[in-house]
């Protein structure tokens, strides 16, 4: 898969950073499902992304023709089968290496074969748990910083990561 065939992107885990990076990938045009099992989360953010977008407007760092397309293309799910289609998968639940092994592995039995795997952890290295994803070597670590102000992704092969998901 090269970079120009992603086009739909899961987010599984929908806490803080997770609606920051569904909100970032649709502002520069990427289809998104947020996914969360917990309805709670799920509610809010269904509010906290459109406050999003509305931040980013109200700095001039979005049009408001730019924040209504970019909420448009996101839509939020509890169900893991609405994003099986996905091109990539952007991981963001707690930093507990056995809850992301299980998360990895339930959404193996879920996604294509193609589906790239990332984890957008600060403080745990992808190779704990790169083998419980069942795809390591389409699995790294895809870190996001201030996700809004500095668009800047920082992207973590583990040692089995193959050179074209880098």
């Amino acid at each position: 898969m090269k970079v120009d065939d992603i086009r739909k992107i899961l987010v599984v885990g929908t806490g803080f950073m997770g609606q920051k990076i569904a909100l970032q990938c649709a502002r520069f045009g990427f289809e998104v499902v947020a996914y969360d099992p917990v309805s709670k989360s799920l509610e809010n953010a269904r509010v906290r992304i459109p406050a999003f977008a509305a931040e980013l407007v109200a700095q001039q760092k979005m049009t408001p023709e730019a924040s209504e397309a970019a909420l448009s293309r996101i839509r939020s799910t509890s169900r893991p089968e609405d994003g099986a289609d996905a091109d990539l998968l952007s991981e963001s639940v707690i930093e507990d290496p056995d809850l992301k092994a299980k998360v990895f592995a339930q959404f193996n039995q879920v996604c294509q074969p193609k589906t790239i795997f990332t984890t957008n952890t600060s403080t745990l290295l992808p190779s704990m748990y790169a083998e419980a994803t069942g795809r390591p070597a389409q699995f790294a670590a895809l870190h996001f910083y201030g996700v809004f102000d500095h668009q800047l992704v920082d992207v973590m092969p583990h040692p089995g990561s193959s050179p074209e998901v880098v």
